[in-house]
């Protein structure tokens, strides 16, 4: 996204080192925020054990987290291109840490939950204006390249990783070490990334689009729970099949409300662009 750049003045964005700091630190957002789509599956067996938690409260431990994350991953966006990213960022991260925190000193199941709940809502904010920022950090199209090659790749890593640590994590200190982990490795980016990352932003004077976020919202949570449910119920279930309506539903509203909105959630004139599209098909396969 096309923007202006403030530098913090406290901060050498110009040396060598502290940009590969904020590098590494942007990528350690992407690391930790997707390796929690995964992480926590090898846990189950010790939270089913320790918190005597039901099929469906387990079924929520790992999928509440998941449904935040992508209910709220295009108002996260938004309000960082608005209001800075580095500071949404920052504040996605330290929300991501406080739930992380409620699950690991959770004393039943469904304040840990809560606490998953919790932190997709974080990451939701934190993740999406992370490739954003390393666009303004690396100007030079090469170096960019790179950059954003190696971003993506975090992205793969991290799903692939997460039952790895989780596991080692889980053998160590039970399933509270999973969470702990979380809290410990989040606080640990905002320290590298405070005084690194330069902030950057797109002001914009127009509205915030709410009913192109509530449509947005409500059709990407609509499908997803659809999905989730479909996993234990079945697909035929009238239930499953009225949320897939919902979403699809949802999701033709959101693009109508787009293409009147002055300042929109989602400008649809990028998708005239195949290079914009071929992307975003082949992350959506990937994902």
């Amino acid at each position: 996204m096309e923007g202006t750049v403030t530098p913090n003045a406290d901060v050498p964005t110009s040396s060598r080192i502290a940009r590969h700091i904020a590098m590494i630190a942007v990528c350690m957002v992407m690391f930790l925020t997707f390796m929690d789509m995964t992480i926590v599956s090898v846990a189950i067996g010790s939270v089913q054990s320790h918190l005597h938690a039901g099929v469906s409260q387990l079924q929520w431990v790992v999928n509440g987290y998941g449904l935040t994350f992508a209910s709220f991953m295009l108002l996260g966006g938004t309000l960082g291109d608005r209001l800075g990213r580095k500071k949404i960022m920052l504040g996605g991260l330290l929300l991501f840490a406080a739930g992380s925190l409620l699950g690991a000193l959770a004393p039943n199941p469904d304040v840990l939950i809560g606490g998953r709940v919790i932190m997709g809502i974080g990451a939701a904010a934190s993740e999406p204006g992370s490739l954003s920022i390393i666009r303004h950090m690396f100007p030079d199209r090469r170096v960019r390249a790179r950059a954003i090659g190696t971003w993506a790749a975090v992205s793969g890593l991290a799903l692939a990783f997460g039952p790895v640590i989780g596991g080692v994590l889980v053998a160590l200190a039970s399933w509270r070490g999973v969470f702990w982990f979380n809290v410990a490795a989040a606080l640990l980016i905002v320290v590298l990334a405070v005084r690194t990352v330069p902030e950057s932003s797109s002001p914009q004077t127009a509205r915030l689009d709410i009913p192109g976020f509530i449509a947005g919202t409500m059709g990407l949570g609509a499908l997803t729970f659809a999905v989730i449910l479909g996993e234990t119920d079945g697909f035929h279930s009238p239930l499953v099949i009225g949320l897939f309506l919902i979403g699809v539903v949802a999701l033709i509203g959101f693009v109508h409300i787009e293409r009147a909105s002055t300042s929109p959630l989602l400008d649809l004139a990028y998708f005239k662009s195949s290079r914009f599209t071929g992307a975003m098909i082949v992350a959506f396969i990937l994902y």
